[in-house]
């Protein structure tokens, strides 16, 4: 029994539910706290701080770095007076300041590790064979050594008359979603994070400026013993990428610390829940249902779903993931499938509006009809991680929800946007309100203009 993380004694937000353990399908144990990587608190100033931690290669380092990323920005916790940009450097530094203290932690095995690789190349010298002994004990220091984590955060700084702001930062492809609805009650949902992966052309062209084939990557889909371009920890495919036939070639480190930071992102009314989830999570999706652009709709329909039909908003996030492994379980028996083992699950739900908020130490009343249908529009918008950074520094710090794109080419590496047509607290539908105009007939006024001034109009036109 791994020894209780002080993570877990931090002042609890009670708006959130969170489930996180390892899929049964790989041995692990749903009932345990051992698999618990993640963190929901509050502290007095008006400010929540929530994260989402998926494992690599073990567990170890990934405690470590969400022991380490809560200190590093609670102790002390940012001020309702810092600045935005002060909020984004304080969260940037904390994944450098994570990134370095993790090195210093495994210190000693990586020195004995350049021990152990200067005996063994002695012994070839000398020896026919080299010690199993010596050989043993670097995959031990090997193991421990390719341990990190993807990490997704979320801080949120409540504003004086109410609503606030959202900042994110994230390496990996754990995600972030808001679910807000548009001046029509439709309830929409944007990815506020991009996948660190070599599905992401960003990624991609920063690998292929430090010389690296990215055609090889993607066939082979791994960056030395990981499949993310960015992560916390995992010494072995940093400081020793150069033992890696496909990155090795690479002119500095190809796997990366360096957080994407987003926000102010303004909440408001619109803003109805918040989900941080692993990637273990929405990939059960993806393949269960056969589909890679609507995992994110997929996802917050069965929130919605869940919200509706329990009464104990808590237990939300763990009846969600039981959901999704029910359903990929059926899916693995259907098609006689053996899925990867020790898949970590985390789910996170920071509910603002969708439900009535909690002040007090009881969970949130259910209000919503249960059983109520919910129909998700099937039209996903897609926002690339340059529109992201354009929201950053335009929409959000004016205060304007209004996105729009006309990408329509959809990636898995992409933030998008989901629609449904309900919203449990709709606006009073007013009969005579215009719907905006969504189709520009500019071209075709003009077009008749000229017909009827060259003599070639149509007669059944006017």
């Amino acid at each position: 029994m791994t020894a209780r993380p002080w993570t877990d004694d931090l002042p609890k937000c009670k708006n959130t539910c969170v489930a996180s353990y390892f899929s049964r399908l790989g041995g692990g144990n749903t009932n345990t706290t051992d698999d618990y990587l993640c963190f929901y608190c509050q502290t007095e100033d008006n400010l929540s701080l929530y994260g989402v931690f998926e494992p690599h290669n073990g567990m170890d380092a990934a405690r470590f770095i969400m022991q380490r990323m809560a200190a590093e920005i609670l102790f002390p916790p940012p001020s309702s007076t810092n600045t935005d940009e002060e909020i984004r450097e304080r969260l940037r530094n904390a994944f450098i300041s994570v990134e370095k203290a993790y090195i210093e932690n495994y210190d000693g095995l990586i020195a004995e590790r350049t021990s152990l690789q200067y005996q063994l190349q002695t012994i070839n010298e000398t020896q026919a064979s080299p010690s199993h002994a010596i050989l043993a004990r670097l995959k031990e220091i090997d193991t421990a050594l390719s341990g990190g984590a993807g990490v997704v955060l979320a801080l949120v700084r409540a504003g004086a008359g109410g609503g606030g702001a959202l900042f994110v930062a994230h390496v990996g492809d754990t995600r972030a979603l808001l679910g807000r609805t548009d001046d029509n009650s439709v309830l929409r949902v944007v990815q506020l994070t991009v996948d660190h992966s070599l599905h992401n052309e960003d990624e991609l062209l920063r690998l292929s400026q430090l010389g690296l084939d990215v055609n090889k990557l993607r066939n082979a889909q791994y960056l030395g013993n990981q499949t993310g371009t960015r992560c916390l920890g995992n010494y072995l495919v940093k400081g020793l990428y150069k033992a890696f036939p496909n990155i090795s070639a690479a002119s500095s480190e190809p796997v990366i610390a360096a957080p994407e930071i987003h926000g102010p992102i303004m909440l408001d009314e619109s803003c109805r829940f918040l989900v941080l989830v692993s990637s273990g999570v929405y990939k059960r999706i993806q393949e269960a249902k056969g589909s890679y652009e609507q995992t994110n709709k997929m996802l917050s329909q069965i929130i919605v779903e869940n919200f509706r039909k329990h009464s104990n908003f808590k237990l939300v996030s763990q009846f969600v993931l039981e959901e999704i492994e029910e359903e990929f379980v059926s899916y693995c028996v259907k098609n006689n499938l053996s899925p990867k083992p020790n898949t970590h699950m985390s789910l996170l739900i920071r509910n603002f509006n969708f439900l009535p908020t909690n002040d007090d130490n009881e969970p949130p009343s259910q209000s919503v009809t249960k059983n109520a249908s919910v129909r998700f529009n099937p039209i996903v918008q897609s926002k690339s991680n340059t529109l992201l950074n354009e929201i950053d520094s335009e929409i959000y710090s004016s205060g304007t929800n209004e996105i729009e794109t006309n990408d329509s080419n959809i990636d898995t590496n992409r933030s998008m946007e989901s629609s449904s047509d309900t919203d449990p607290v709709a606006k009073q539908f007013d009969r005579n309100k215009r719907i905006k105009a969504y189709v520009d007939f500019s071209c075709y006024y003009e077009n008749v203009a000229k017909a009827r001034k060259n003599g070639t109009l149509p007669d059944f036109i006017n």
